[in-house]
C-alpha cells in the first residue's frame, strides 16, 4: 500500500448538481479515515455549501485561462501526493497545469461527452478535447460501464485508463431519514433533476394525461432551463392542480420517503444518482432505458423500465405500479439490498482509494 496523505480535490461549483453531490460526499469520506484533503472550488452555491459545512478550500474566480496561475500556486504550495478533478474543465486546466508538477492525477468524468444540449460544433470538437485530456491525466474515473464504452467509442480513449467506479450516497444520512414517518395522503409521484431536455420530464408530463382512474399527485424537485416551458406544459393539459414545482431542495431523501414512485423518465442518463437514492429509501422506481440506467434498473427485479420518450409505455407502467402498489416488497427488498451491497458512499470513497493507490504506484516506477 502507497503512503499516500494529502489528497487534492477540484471541481466547479456554479451549480449544485450530481457531480458535486458526489464530490462532498468522498470529501467528508476521505477526512474521516484520517487524510488530508485540499479542496479548490470556484465561487458559487456549492463552494458556499462547503463552507457552511466547515471543510477548507481555495476558491477560484472561475475556472479559465486566468486560473492558471492561481492552481498552479495550489499545486506548488500544497504538494499533493494525488490529485482528483471533477467535471471537463476543471480537469483540463489541471491536467495542462501540472505537466509541470508530475503529480498523480485523474479526472472524474460523470457525464457523456454527446449528448442532446451539444451543437454541432461542440459534438465534431469534444470528442478530441477528451481524447488529449486522457493522455494528460494518468487516470480517468467513469459512474458506468456504459459511460466507459461511450468514452472509448467516441473519443477512442485506451480503455486501461479508464476506471467503473459507481457513485454512492452517505448511508449514514439514509439510515437517520428512515427512522422518519412518510407524510403522504395521495399516490405520489416524483422527480428529480435538472430541469432539462436530457432529463426528459416533457415525457413524464405527458404520460400522465394518458392515465386512467388514478387519483395522483406529482412532485416535480429541481430547477433549470426548461422550468418554464414545463409549467406550460402542465397548464396546457389542465394538470396544474395534480403538480408542484418544488424548485432546487437539500431534502432529497425525505421527499423521496413521502413519494410512493419515483419516475426517471432521462434522454441521457449516465447512472442515475436518484435512482440509488430511491432504492435506500426502499420506493419502487420507473426509469428510461437511457445510457446506464439499465445497469442499476433490473426490469421487474429492482424497478420497472420503459422506451426513451415512450409516454404511453411509461402511462402504462404507472397505472401497473398504482394497480399493484401493495404487492411490491420483493422488489423494493431487492433494490435495498443492491444500494447497501454496491452504492454507499463509504464503498464509493474505498473504491477511489484503491484507484488513488494504483495510480500513484504506477507513476512511481516510471
Amino acid at each position: 500500500m502507497i503512503d499516500m496523505k494529502k489528497i487534492l480535490l477540484a471541481i466547479d461549483s456554479i451549480v449544485i448538481g450530481g457531480a458535486q453531490n458526489i464530490f462532498l460526499f468522498c470529501v467528508k469520506e476521505y477526512l474521516c479515515l484520517g487524510y488530508t484533503v485540499v479542496v479548490v472550488a470556484s465561487k458559487g452555491p456549492f463552494s458556499d455549501l462547503l463552507k457552511a459545512e466547515k471543510i477548507a478550500l481555495h476558491t477560484v474566480d472561475s475556472f479559465s485561462i486566468k486560473s492558471i496561475g492561481i492552481i498552479r500556486q495550489i499545486l506548488k504550495e500544497e504538494k499533493p501526493d494525488v490529485i482528483n478533478t471533477y467535471l471537463t474543465k476543471v480537469s483540463l486546466l489541471f491536467s495542462f497545469v501540472n505537466i509541470f508538477y508530475r503529480i498523480p492525477l485523474c479526472c472524474t468524468l460523470l457525464n457523456a461527452i454527446i449528448h442532446e444540449k451539444m451543437n454541432a460544433l461542440q459534438r465534431l470538437v469534444y470528442p478530441f478535447f477528451y481524447y488529449i485530456l486522457s493522455y494528460f491525466c494518468d487516470g480517468v474515473i467513469v459512474n458506468s460501464k456504459q459511460n466507459k464504452d461511450h468514452f472509448i467509442k467516441v473519443a477512442k480513449m485506451n480503455h486501461y485508463r479508464i476506471k467503473v467506479i459507481y457513485s454512492g450516497i452517505d448511508d449514514k444520512e439514509v439510515r437517520s431519514v428512515l427512522t422518519r414517518q412518510p407524510n403522504n395522503n395521495h399516490f405520489t409521484i416524483g422527480v428529480i433533476g435538472r430541469l432539462s431536455v436530457e432529463k426528459g420530464q416533457t415525457c413524464l408530463i405527458d404520460a400522465l394525461t394518458h392515465l386512467k382512474g388514478i387519483d395522483f399527485r406529482l412532485v416535480i424537485v429541481g430547477d433549470g432551463p426548461s422550468k418554464e416551458q414545463l409549467i406550460a406544459q402542465v397548464k396546457k393539459n389542465g394538470l396544474s392542480d395534480k403538480v408542484a414545482f418544488l424548485g432546487f431542495r437539500p431534502d432529497v431523501l425525505e421527499l423521496i420517503q413521502d413519494m410512493d414512485l419515483i419516475v426517471v423518465p432521462s434522454v441521457n442518463e449516465t447512472f442515475g444518482i436518484t435512482i440509488v437514492e430511491a432504492f435506500a429509501m426502499r420506493r419502487l422506481v420507473i426509469a428510461s432505458t437511457a445510457g446506464g440506467i439499465p445497469e442499476l434498473v433490473d426490469h421487474g427485479v429492482t424497478g420497472f423500465l420503459f422506451p426513451v420518450k415512450d409516454s404511453r409505455k411509461l402511462a402504462c407502467q404507472i397505472e401497473y405500479v398504482f394497480n399493484n402498489k401493495n404487492s411490491v416488497g420483493a422488489i423494493l427488498d431487492k433494490a435495498y439490498d443492491f444500494y447497501a451491497n454496491n452504492f454507499t458512499s463509504q464503498i464509493m470513497a474505498q473504491n477511489t482509494l484503491s484507484y488513488y493507490n494504483s495510480i500513484v504506484a504506477k507513476c512511481s516506477n516510471v
